[in-house]
């Protein structure tokens, strides 16, 4: 079977978050006779389908938004045309959101290996040069890609207390004070998401994280986000890239917001904004995502980051459906 995509998708993954879904909730659309708004047991998101195509407990197939269709499939669909370049947007259609599909799994399944989870590329270019893995420290890890709430609704327990941040839109950072395995001496390390960066004049990564060399303590890996003018299509009011940290660990375990705090308050290390809350559901989660941004007065927040306060290693994210809205209209292709 031959496969193509209308865009360029090196980078991605297959998607996990493709799959079979119960459904929990039929109502009518607002402002249409034709139309229903459905939801899921097992998803967070909505989708519009046809009026009384569907009811409570039926089984669906369900693809969900910042998925990339090869153009094989979204033809078969009859879709092509109201994707962005294969990709499933929120969409608004008569003041309702739809934020995803519901499709026939027999036509898709198998395409299902070939149905990829969209990831933003910076508009910096990521060339330079890198540490071989022999150089580097076993626990200099990337950082966890954490899964959309929404994907994944049961991340969380209700009543459970959690730190929630801004969410930036940028380029995932790290650097830590760590043994070289080699010469067994404590090294400065930086690094993006996926690579360790040799110091070089002019890399980003070390532009902005190597003022902090000396200043950090031993054994523990802070990860930032760097962000600003021409690193992703928000700017967030700033003349030149800034960098934001916003969580730590030690032997690759995630270290509390508590932990985190007090060495940044101790080192002067800049980090993100955490306010804490009892998690009640996915709905006081969206209204916190569509929030006016902590970090400019110029465009829409991305969304949040929730993180366990007495489970470290347990975080979500959720992106702002305003944003997704409106970065269907302006991302780059």
């Amino acid at each position: 079977m031959e496969i193509k995509y209308e865009r360029n998708i090196d980078h991605c993954e297959v998607s996990p978050y493709v799959k079979d879904v119960t459904i929990s909730k039929v109502k009518h659309a607002e402002n249409s006779d034709n139309l229903d708004l459905v939801s899921f047991h097992e998803t967070g998101w909505n989708a519009l389908v046809r009026r009384d195509s569907l009811k409570e407990s039926d089984k669906v197939f369900f693809i969900p938004p910042e998925s990339v269709l090869p153009l094989e499939l979204s033809d078969k669909l009859e879709i092509t045309k109201y994707l962005s370049k294969g990709k499933v947007r929120v969409t608004r259609l008569r003041g309702n959101r739809s934020e995803g599909l519901v499709v026939d799994k027999s036509t898709v399944e198998s395409y299902i290996p070939y149905i990829l989870k969209w990831e933003d590329l910076p508009s910096l270019s990521m060339k330079g040069q890198c540490l071989s893995p022999r150089e580097v420290n076993p626990y200099f890890d990337k950082f966890y890609k954490m899964p959309n709430i929404l994907n994944e609704p049961y991340t969380f327990e209700v009543g459970e207390r959690l730190w929630f941040s801004c969410k930036i839109h940028g380029m995932n950072s790290r650097m830590a004070y760590l043994p070289n395995p080699e010469t067994e001496e404590y090294q400065f390390y930086v690094g993006t998401h996926n690579t360790i960066r040799k110091e070089t004049e002019g890399d980003l990564w070390w532009k902005m994280l190597g003022k902090f060399r000396g200043g950090i303590p031993k054994d523990v890996v802070f990860y930032g986000e760097i962000f600003g003018p021409g690193i992703q299509h928000l700017h967030y009011d700033r003349g030149e890239p800034d960098v934001l940290f916003f969580n730590s660990a030690v032997g690759s375990n995630y270290r509390t917001v508590k932990e985190f705090l007090v060495d940044c308050i101790e080192y002067n290390i800049p980090c993100v904004n955490f306010h804490e809350i009892e998690f009640e559901g996915l709905e006081q989660v969206r209204q916190l995502a569509e929030l006016p941004s902590e970090y400019t007065s110029s465009h829409q927040r991305e969304g949040v980051v929730l993180i366990s306060k007495d489970r470290p290693n347990v975080m979500a994210k959720c992106i702002s459906t305003q944003y997704l809205l409106t970065k269907g209209r302006t991302e780059r292709h």
